[in-house]
C-alpha cells in the first residue's frame, strides 16, 4: 500500500512541471492591423477592419475603444488570422480609435490604433442643403446638370 501511495506521489511530483509548462506557454496574438478611413462626416456609419494572428492558432476576440465616451466593446471570438469589422459613427472632433486582440486564453495584444477626425459642416452647406430638401426638384437638375 505505501508502494502504491508513493508511486502516485512521485507521478505528481513528475507530472507538475509539465503541466505548468503547458500553462504558461502560452503567446498572445499579433497587435491587430486596423484599417479604415482617418476621417468621415457627422453622422455617418465609418467602418473599420482588423485582423491578428495567435501563435498559438487560439480564437481571438476584439476589443474595441471608438475614442469617444462609449464604452468598450470586446467581439467574438473568431478564428485567428480571420479579418473582422465593425463600424461606428461620430459627432464633430477628433477621436483615436484602439483595438486589441485577445486569445481565448486571455493573453492580450498591444493596442492598434489609428486617429480619425470628422470635421465641422459649415453654416453655407448647412443652409444650401436646407434649401434643396425643400426643393426636390432642383436638386435633380442640378445633379443632372453636373453630371452627378
Amino acid at each position: 500500500m505505501k508502494k502504491k501511495i508513493v508511486s502516485i506521489y512521485l507521478c505528481m511530483l513528475l507530472m507538475t512541471p509539465l503541466i505548468v509548462m503547458t500553462a504558461s506557454a502560452n503567446e498572445p496574438p499579433t497587435t491587430p492591423i486596423l484599417n479604415g478611413p482617418t476621417t468621415g462626416k457627422i453622422g455617418d456609419d465609418l467602418t473599420y477592419t482588423f485582423v491578428s494572428t495567435d501563435p498559438d492558432g487560439d480564437d481571438i476576440r476584439y476589443c474595441i475603444q471608438w475614442g469617444c465616451d462609449d464604452p468598450e466593446i470586446c467581439i467574438g471570438a473568431y478564428p485567428s488570422g480571420e479579418e473582422q469589422a465593425a463600424s461606428h459613427d461620430y459627432a464633430e472632433g477628433t477621436y483615436i480609435i484602439k483595438v486589441k486582440a485577445q486569445d481565448i486564453n486571455n493573453a492580450e495584444s498591444d493596442w492598434a490604433t489609428l486617429e480619425i477626425s470628422v470635421p465641422k459642416i459649415k453654416g453655407v452647406n448647412l443652409f444650401f442643403l436646407r434649401f434643396l430638401n425643400q426643393y426636390p426638384t432642383l436638386f435633380t437638375l442640378l445633379q443632372k446638370f453636373l453630371g452627378l
